[in-house]
Order: C-alpha cells, then sequence, then structure tokens
C-alpha cells in the first residue's frame, strides 16, 4: 500500500504511486537544502530590485524651496544622502533610487496666478526649465484661480509616484538634486516643501557613468 513515512534521520521518503520503482528509496532532499534554495531566491529577488545594496525599505528627504524675490524664478540646492564609494569589490556605486515625490505648494494671491516647481538633475539657475527638458525627473503645478462665482480653485499637495509595476523606481546618480520654483502674477515670494521617497541602489560602474551623463 502506498503511503508516506519518516525514516530515523527525519527525511521524508515517498513510495512511487505506481509501484514502478517499489522497495527502492526515493532521492532525499535535506530541510537545510530546501532552505538554501528559498533563501537563495529571497536574495535574488532583493538584489533585483535593489541593485546588490538590499536596502528594500524606503526613507525619507525633506526639504524646501524659496523664491529670492516676488515671482522671481529660483533653483535649490540639496545634496543628496549617498557615500560616493564603490560596493563589492570596487564595481557597484550606490545611487538614489526616488519612488515618489510629495510637493506642498500654497499661493498667496487674490488674482488669477502660477506656481509650478521642477526637480531636476541639473541646475538652470534662473531660467526657467521646461517638462520636456531631459534633467527633469518630476514637477508640478498649481493655479490660483478667481472664479465668476468667486471661488477659489487652489491645490496644495501633489504627488507624483516614479514607480513601475514591479516597485522600481527612477535611478539619480548625481551628489546633488536641485528644485527650479517659477511663478506668475502671484504678488509674493513663494515657497514649495519637497518630500522624497527614496531607497539607495546600486549600480555597475558601466551604468553608473551612463546615468551621470544623461543627467548632467
Amino acid at each position: 500500500m502506498d503511503r508516506c513515512h519518516k525514516n530515523e534521520q527525519s527525511v521524508l521518503i515517498v513510495t512511487d504511486p505506481m509501484n514502478q520503482s517499489k522497495g527502492k528509496r526515493q532521492p532525499q532532499v535535506s530541510r537545510a537544502g530546501r532552505n538554501s534554495n528559498a533563501n537563495s531566491v529571497s536574495r535574488g529577488i532583493t538584489n533585483e530590485i535593489t541593485g546588490g545594496s538590499k536596502d528594500l525599505k524606503p526613507q525619507w528627504l525633506s526639504f524646501s524651496a524659496t523664491q529670492s524675490g516676488t515671482d522671481t524664478t529660483t533653483t535649490t540646492t540639496q545634496a543628496l544622502p549617498i557615500l560616493r564609494n564603490f560596493q563589492t569589490g570596487g564595481n557597484r556605486a550606490q545611487i538614489i533610487e526616488l519612488l515618489k515625490v510629495y510637493f506642498f505648494m500654497n499661493v498667496t494671491s487674490e488674482q488669477d496666478s502660477t506656481l509650478s516647481v521642477f526637480l531636476t538633475t541639473k541646475s538652470a539657475g534662473t531660467t526657467n526649465v521646461t517638462f520636456s527638458d531631459p534633467t527633469v525627473v518630476a514637477a508640478a503645478g498649481t493655479q490660483y484661480a478667481i472664479t465668476t462665482s468667486g471661488a477659489v480653485d487652489v491645490d496644495l499637495i501633489r504627488c507624483m509616484d516614479l514607480t513601475d509595476g514591479a516597485g522600481n523606481g527612477v535611478l539619480v546618480a548625481t551628489d546633488n538634486i536641485y528644485a527650479q520654483v517659477q511663478s506668475a502674477t502671484t504678488g509674493g515670494t513663494n515657497t514649495v516643501r519637497i518630500k522624497l521617497l527614496y531607497r539607495i541602489t546600486g549600480a555597475s560602474v558601466t551604468e553608473y557613468v551612463g546615468i551621470v551623463q544623461s543627467q548632467q
């Protein structure tokens, strides 16, 4: 009669249900082997997502960007929290993987006006950047509109999700990231508060150099 039982080493042995190998012991797989395979798969998934850094848990980076004068285009520099050294035998680099960007935008105006912010990998100074600029990784805009009924339409918090369906974000290999604030007819000096959800990831030297060149 076909059945399952354990030997003295607590190794599971299953007889052939078709009786084709009756009396023959089946190949034994140790629990250690099964756990090793599971751990290998887990490590493979972790390395695939993080590039070898194993930093699965995201972190916050918060800063603000303030215009230098009334409706003046201003760019703020923010250093990224990375160690510019190479890992794993000198062939991998630490870079930032941006997952989400939150913008808190508050327009103080009594007339129709606009406020925009662009997160870039290269400083444009006081020259207005546009959404199509290749160095722009995230952007948001809000409008203060007085309608005929007297109502005001203001968006305060905007979120830009940079991840794909597999949880991968946008890689940023520069040492700094830049926030440019633009506005029109607000009549004031505006501040945009920014929160970056990110994690540290790893990239090969070739990939790192390629990303840096494309972002500067």
